[in-house]
Formats: structure tokens, sequence, C-alpha cells
């Protein structure tokens, strides 16, 4: 009885946090003056010498509710992803001290997995605008890329927050090219949706970064470090956690390379642009971050075929049943091929 009394007012104290949000996010932006307050608050009585509220005042008021929320005991994991979703555009323009948000931040980041891409945004907001130094974000950034982000619903924002936090030119190559050979392992494994966002990214990075294209002038298996199979081997350490440790700048993208010969012909002539001349200065990265299996199966269903597929070279006599007589030895021999794969004892 007591453990179920506990679990109806935990439930009850989180539906009224749920509540707090939901209200103190009503208020908007701040006011900047005493005429944007008529716009959510009721009007000033006219015998009033004193206005009740103040766009100070407010503000006051509001930053105290948006700390007390944000250091509540009582967030779980789903209140904090909501809050984490306002930071940005609804909770730090009401701060007179942004970076007192970064012990939130922080935490939130370290939890790992979506929880930590969605601190992403308003912790690079702090570290950019106000100079906060958090040395481990880009470390903590290279180990959120894995095979999961790829298939994972935050691929495509992932992606773009990952272009803002790569565009300054000023990052050591290095780190870049990390990024880089790290994307096109796990593109290896990737599902086309994922691969046709990862492709031009990385084409851009290079353009960007021009330090890195001897990543693509290397040969596809790097003879240039002795291995007994005269490939070579790839200097590239994917369990290193530290970026700018990992040697991608010593490799090649032969993962790229590969790619030219996937099963989607959407993919593998997508690939193919890293082999070629780069005359295009950028590609627009939101053509093609919100690809799915769903949109590529339409676009394909949606193209005219100029003749009809072959799907059979030569449409067998029969599948399952056993052959005629008198039927030919290859016959024969397909009959029999067909029935054992058939045959589950």
């Amino acid at each position: 009885m007591h453990c179920r009394k506990h679990i109806t007012n935990l439930h009850a104290h989180k539906l009224s946090l749920a509540n707090i949000i939901e209200l103190l996010d009503a208020l908007g932006s701040p006011p900047k003056s005493a005429d944007d307050l008529s716009s959510f608050l009721a009007p000033q009585a006219q015998s009033s010498k004193k206005p009740v509220v103040t766009p100070n005042s407010l503000k006051r008021q509001a930053e105290s509710a948006w700390r007390a929320l944000l250091s509540s005991k009582e967030l779980d994991n789903a209140l904090r992803k909501t809050l984490l979703r306002r930071c940005t555009g609804t909770i730090l323009p009401w701060m007179t001290r942004p970076e007192s948000l970064m012990d939130f931040l922080t935490d939130s980041y370290n939890i790992g997995g979506s929880t930590s891409l969605l601190a992403l945004s308003g912790l690079f907001y702090l570290i950019n605008t106000k100079n906060l130094d958090y040395p481990s974000f880009y470390p903590k950034l290279y180990s959120l890329l894995d095979a999961d982000l790829l298939h994972s619903k935050h691929r495509s924002r992932f992606l773009r927050l990952l272009n803002t936090f790569l565009s300054s030119t000023h990052l050591p190559a290095s780190l870049i090219a990390s990024f880089i050979k790290r994307l096109s392992r796990l593109a290896l494994f990737a599902p086309p949706a994922a691969i046709v966002a990862i492709v031009p990214y990385i084409y851009n990075l290079l353009k960007e970064h021009p330090a890195c294209t001897f990543m693509i002038h290397r040969p596809p298996y790097p003879p240039y470090t002795p291995s007994t199979d005269n490939l070579g081997n790839d200097p590239f350490n994917m369990s290193e956690p530290n970026p700018q440790l990992t040697h991608a700048i010593d490799s090649s993208l032969w993962e790229l390379e590969t790619l030219q010969s996937h099963y989607h012909p959407n993919v593998a002539s997508l690939a193919h642009i890293i082999s070629e001349q780069f005359t295009k200065q950028q590609y627009n990265l939101e053509d093609f971050l919100d690809h799915s299996y769903t949109s590529m199966v339409e676009s394909e269903l949606g193209k005219e075929a100029k003749k009809a597929p072959v799907v059979e070279w030569k449409i067998p006599k029969r599948i399952f049943s056993k052959p005629a007589d008198g039927a030919s030895e290859d016959e024969i021999r397909d009959m029999n091929l067909v029935q054992k794969l058939w045959d589950f004892s």
C-alpha cells in the first residue's frame, strides 16, 4: 500500500513538472518593453499607478522558475529531454547568465545516447558565444558516432549539428580526418538512406578542409604500411577514443571506393563523386538528410522504365513438382536443387 502511494505521488509530481514546463513555454520570448506584456497578460487596471508586472520582474521570475526546474532531482529522462529540446530557443533567452546552465548541459551530455544528442546544441551555444571551456567536447562528440546512430531516428538531427560543429576552418586537420574516416567506416554497415547523406557530407568536409584531401589520393588498400598480404594495413585505429590520436590523417578513404560497388544503384553512383574532380563547391546537405527506405523506394517506383526488366532468364516449367518423363538433364538438375532447398526435414 505504501509503495503504491509512493508511485502515485511520484507520477503526480512528474505530471506537475510537465505542466509547469508547458506553462513556462507558453511565455515565449522575454518581453523587450512594457508594450509586449499585453500579448499574454490581462490588461492593467486604469486606477493602478504602478504596474503589477514589468519586463524585468517577469524575466526574474521566469528565470527563477526555469532554474528550479533544471535543478529538480525529480527529473526523469523524458522530462530532461523535454527541457533540452527547449534549451536553446526557449530557456536560454530568459537567462541573465546563460553559462550557469553549463552543469545541466554537461550532465545531460554525459548520459549518452539521444540525451547527449539533445544537449549538443545548447552546449555548443555556450562554447561558441560565451567562450566556455569544455575540452572533452569533440572527443565526446566523436564517441557518439556509432553504428546505432546511423540507424536512429535522430540521425538527421545529429548530422545537422555535426555540420555546424565541424564548420570552423581552424579545427586541426587530424581531428577532421578522424570524423571523415569514422563516418566512412560506419557507412559500410549503414542503411542506404544514411549513406546518401554521409557521402555528400564527407565531400563538403574535404572541400572545407583541403589538408584532408590526401586521404582520397592514396591507394584504396594502403601499400605504404607493410603487411604479409601485400595489401597494407589501415593505420586508422577505430577503437581510439581521442580523435587526435586515431592516425586517420595517415589513412585513405577505401571505404568510399568500396561503396561504389554497393547493391543500391543510387548509393553506388553517389559514391563515385569522391573519385571525380571536385568541381562542385558544396552539396546542399538538406537535399539528402531526410531520405528513408520509403522515399528511396517511391523514387525508384516513380521512374519510367525504358524497357521491361528481365525477371527470369529462363522461365522454369515446374518449381516444386518432380520433373516430367523425358526432361532434359538441365531441368532435372535444377529441379533437384529446388527440391533440396525446399526440404525442411
